[in-house]
């Protein structure tokens, strides 16, 4: 039996939405701070505008419903589902007023990016773009990594059903005694991150000979760029405007810190640090990673793209880790990806992104504990094949602790791995349909529901329309992985049919023919 949404729960989620969005509204306040500070007078009064409209559509959400009551897990499925796409819309706000983007549904899509952590952009003229438009971009992206609901957790929010917002993103492990603990350790361990990342950077641009004020923006954005996974880049040539592999180097061991699961860092905390060397999804990752860097520099190679070793090494490791981490910076050009790649090493870098990172990461994709898990069980059943039928096998594996591998387990991570791959396969065929070449589709579509931002040429402000929903939608579904919101869109749309009221004869056949009978 499917749960169905009656007026009175969809008036209880639109006030948590409302609470949601006068979250945003709050977090505005940052860029707004900024363009006074640089003096950025015109851009200071698009965040005036955006953040008033903004508090008056929360305060009207939230006016749906006063007293709330008890909230239930559908509730709260419902609330985490929408507010990446509401939270969005508001977002584009300022963006839209900044003139860099051709279209509302442009400022848009760059919302969905960057709470998604994608990293997929429409911005035109990116290097004239204010500071205060590029640092909303960036805390997007740094919102989007911990997960919105997250972040709102840690700072008080919602923790009566925190579990239920918690799974809705996609985490499942809270290794803290409370989900609220759990929420405030991400937030504070990726703050501290973050601030270490960025007084690293900032002094390596200053000794490139950048000024101090841009030097600190740079190092900044490129850190949460980085560690978040999300690829968005204060300058149009990525971090290839840099020229600095010291630079690189950093921001591929952030990449990496980023795409690990986030409960492993709280295991270590707690001095379980063997663990971390014995759990199945960091040794997948690891595995994984390390072939697919050496086929990939096998693969340029083989290509004579490069003579000489170091830029090879150089180039195909910062590409692998990019595309396996889901960050999305790229240290070989468009047209290089595209037109000077063989087609192996093309093909390496897709399928690296739709693998992606850890699970309950920054990192989108299948995730590296479902490979594993797929890859134990494969083994399992081939033990099964040449045993006798009578014979009970089983198998373990580490990740937050010993677990045994069930059907359940195992059919869930089939399950997750096929929606991805379907999506890919749809997003593919939409862009062949708008009339691109199938393997730049193909590679636009992984990078989308991975959450990559890696891109083809494809993502671009004259793509079409359609298009550009169809990647918003995968954004979407790959952030949430997919169950989410097909439980929420399955709920929705029964919610539409008419309600059949069922009588007290009806519930019970049996007893009415019995007193016709005797009558």
């Amino acid at each position: 039996m499917w749960a169905r949404f009656y007026i009175k729960d969809l008036r209880i989620i639109a006030h948590y939405l409302g609470i949601m969005v006068i979250f945003t509204a709050l977090i505005m306040t940052i860029p707004l701070l900024v363009s006074l500070v640089m003096q950025e007078w015109e851009t200071s009064a698009h965040y005036v505008f955006s953040i008033g409209l903004t508090l008056m559509a929360g305060a009207v959400l939230r006016l749906a419903k006063v007293n709330t009551g008890h909230m239930e897990r559908r509730h709260a499925i419902a609330v985490t589902g929408l507010i990446w796409i509401i939270g969005a819309l508001f977002a584009a706000l300022p963006l839209w007023l900044s003139g860099h983007y051709g279209s509302y549904l442009d400022a848009f899509f760059e919302g969905v990016s960057g709470l998604t952590a994608t990293g997929l952009t429409l911005v035109q003229d990116l290097d004239h773009m204010s500071t205060a438009d590029n640092m909303w971009r960036f805390i997007l992206q740094f919102l989007g990594g911990q997960g919105i609901v997250v972040v709102a957790m840690a700072l008080g929010l919602f923790t009566q059903v925190g579990s239920s917002f918690f799974n809705a993103e996609g985490r499942q492990e809270a290794v803290l005694p409370s989900i609220a603990k759990t929420a405030r350790f991400i937030w504070v361990f990726s703050s501290t991150i973050v601030l270490v990342g960025t007084l690293i950077l900032t002094g390596l641009l200053l000794v490139t000979g950048m000024e101090p004020i841009r030097s600190f923006f740079h190092g900044l954005w490129l850190t949460i760029g980085s560690y978040d996974t999300g690829g968005f880049a204060p300058q149009s040539s990525s971090v290839m405007y840099y020229h600095s592999w010291p630079l690189e180097i950093v921001a591929m061991f952030f990449m990496c810190l980023g795409a690990i699961n986030f409960a492993l860092y709280a295991r270590v905390q707690q001095g379980h640090w063997r663990e971390f060397i014995k759990d199945l999804e960091v040794r997948t990752l690891g595995l994984w990673t390390l072939g697919m860097i050496a086929a990939f520099v096998v693969a340029l190679g083989a290509g004579h793209i490069l003579a000489d070793y170091l830029p090879l090494l150089r180039r195909g490791l910062f590409t692998i880790i990019s595309a396996t981490t889901n960050s999305g910076y790229q240290i070989l050009t468009t047209n290089q990806l595209t037109t000077i790649l063989t087609s192996g090493a093309f093909f390496l870098v897709a399928i690296a992104m739709a693998i992606g990172g850890s699970a309950g990461s920054t990192a989108g994709g299948i995730k590296a504990l479902r490979v594993g898990l797929i890859f134990k069980g494969f083994v399992l059943r081939i033990k099964g094949v040449l045993l006798p039928r009578s014979a009970q096998i089983n198998t373990r594996y580490t990740h937050i602790g010993q677990h045994l591998l069930s059907n359940e387990l195992l059919s869930s991570a089939l399950i997750i791995a096929a929606l991805y791959t379907i999506t890919y396969v749809f997003g593919a065929l939409a862009g062949i349909a708008c009339g691109y070449e199938a393997i730049p589709s193909i590679f636009e579509s992984i990078s989308a529901t991975s959450n990559a931002g890696l891109s083809s040429g494809i993502v671009n402000p004259e793509a079409p329309v359609i298009l550009k929903i169809v990647y918003i939608l995968q954004m979407w579904m790959g952030r949430l992985e997919f169950l989410t919101l097909l439980a929420l869109g399955a709920s929705l749309l029964l919610s539409l049919r008419p309600h059949r009221r069922i009588t007290q004869q009806q519930r019970t056949p049996g007893t009415r023919r019995q007193g016709r009978g005797d009558a």
